[in-house]
């Protein structure tokens, strides 16, 4: 994510692998969020296990979902 967006190291990015009991979707799911020291967070979700996500799902998420 640092990468794709052009990051700096003062900008958190947080990986969290979740629970899903939305009906229809894996039963994991992972959330990034970004937190830049001066602007506003953005979030994406990914329907799968961290540990499954490749760069172009990344690329892919920040093409079609957009920051919430």
């Amino acid at each position: 994510m640092r990468a794709l967006l052009g990051l700096d190291n003062d900008t958190a990015v947080i990986i969290r692998q979740l629970t899903c009991s939305e009906p229809g979707y894996p039963p994991l799911e992972t959330v990034v969020a970004v937190l830049p020291m001066d602007g506003e967070a953005h979030r994406w979700t990914l329907h799968r296990p961290a540990d499954q996500i490749t760069e172009n799902d990344l690329r892919a998420t920040l093409l079609h979902q957009g920051p919430s």
